[in-house]
């Protein structure tokens, strides 16, 4: 498991980007493009909830099947719109968000592809 703690500032969703995609690239490299992107996209989203003095952590966890992403921020209930992962729903397996007292996470899986079976 990967882990990293980041301020909300505009350039940490580049930041994110760069490092998922140095650990897909390293661990799952099938998958690495799409690791930067939703990285980048998972961050932006939790930079613009995040307060000055705050933190968002983002955690990377490899599965044999491919690599999960978890960015967790400090916002409270009613503080995101619902539509946010619609554009990273495109490139995930499977995406989710949930939004409680101790905060907000978003959480997307990207899966290797598999080799498909030659047909006669």
């Amino acid at each position: 498991m990967y882990e990293q703690s980041l301020s909300p500032r505009r350039d940490s969703p580049a930041a994110a980007a760069v490092w998922a995609r140095g650990i897909a690239l390293a661990e799952r490299p099938e998958v690495a493009d799409q690791a930067e992107t939703l990285a980048r996209n998972l961050v932006s989203c939790a930079v613009s909830r995040t307060p000055a003095g705050g933190h968002i952590n983002v955690r990377i966890e490899i599965s044999e099947f491919g690599l999960l992403i978890e960015v967790r921020d400090p916002a409270g209930l009613g503080q995101f719109d619902g539509v946010e992962l619609a554009e990273v729903s495109s490139i995930t397996l499977s995406f989710g968000s949930s939004c409680g007292p101790g905060g907000h996470i978003q959480w997307a899986e990207l899966r290797v592809p598999q080799p498909r079976a030659a047909t006669a």
